[in-house]
C-alpha cells in the first residue's frame, strides 16, 4: 500500500515539475504510471489530495534540514542549511513556482503552509540570535532580526517563481535554484563578521562549483 502511494507521489512530482501543475490531470498521472484511474483514486481521491501529500513531504524535509544547530554554529553548517533548503525548493519546484495559486485553492493546505512558514521564521530568527551571541554576526535590534529572517525566507521560497517569470525559464535548471542561495546570502553577508563571512562564501562556492 505504502509503496503504491509513494510511487504515485513520485510520478506526480515528475509530471508536475516537467509539465506544470495546471497541465497535469489525474488521468495523465495514471497513464504515466501505467495504472488504472480507479487504482489511483483508491489511494488519492483528487489531484489536490496528491498535492497535499507532496506538501507533507516538503514540510517533513524542511523540518529535518532545519534541525537544531549545534553550538557554536560553523560556517559550513550554516551554508549547508541553505544549500539543502534550495535543494528542497528545486526538488518540489512546481509547488514553489505556483505556491500562491495552489494555496489559494486549498484552505487546508494554505493553513499548513502558514504553520510551516511561521516555524521556519522562528528557526531562522533563533539561528540569527545564536550567531550574534557567539560573535559571528554583529548585533541587531530584535525587530530587525525578524525582518532579516523574513527577507531571507522571501528570496528562497520565491526564487523559483522569479526565475520563471523574469528569466523566461519554463523549465528551470538546478543552477538556477543554487543561485538563490547566493542571493539570500547577500542579505546576510554584511552582518557577518569578516572571517565567518569568508568561510560561508567558501563553503557555498565549493558546493556550487
Amino acid at each position: 500500500m505504502a509503496g503504491t502511494k509513494d510511487r504515485i507521489l513520485d510520478g506526480s512530482l515528475e509530471l508536475f515539475n516537467s509539465r506544470g501543475v495546471q497541465a497535469v490531470t489525474t488521468n495523465h498521472i495514471a497513464d504515466h504510471l501505467q495504472m488504472s484511474p480507479g487504482n489511483l483514486y483508491y489511494h488519492y481521491r483528487s489531484k489536490e489530495h496528491i498535492i497535499r501529500s507532496l506538501f507533507e513531504r516538503i514540510d517533513t524535509t524542511a523540518r529535518a534540514v532545519m534541525a537544531p544547530l549545534s553550538a557554536p554554529v560553523s560556517p559550513q553548517q550554516w551554508a549547508e542549511v541553505f544549500l539543502h533548503g534550495l535543494d528542497t525548493v528545486w526538488r518540489y519546484r512546481f509547488f514553489f513556482a505556483n505556491m500562491v495559486e495552489i494555496a489559494g485553492r486549498d484552505e487546508l493546505l494554505a493553513s499548513r503552509l502558514r504553520d510551516l512558514t511561521a516555524w521556519i521564521l522562528d528557526w531562522t530568527t533563533s539561528a540569527i540570535d545564536a550567531l550574534i551571541e557567539q560573535g559571528s554576526m554583529r548585533a541587531l535590534p530584535h525587530d530587525d532580526r525578524r525582518r532579516l529572517a523574513e527577507d531571507v525566507f522571501i528570496i528562497i521560497w520565491n526564487w523559483t517563481s522569479f526565475a520563471v517569470a523574469f528569466r523566461g525559464h519554463t523549465r528551470l535548471h538546478e543552477l538556477d535554484a543554487r543561485e538563490g542561495v547566493l542571493h539570500s546570502m547577500l542579505l546576510l553577508m554584511p552582518h557577518f563578521e569578516p572571517e565567518f563571512a569568508e568561510r560561508v562564501q567558501a563553503a557555498i562556492d565549493q558546493a556550487t562549483a
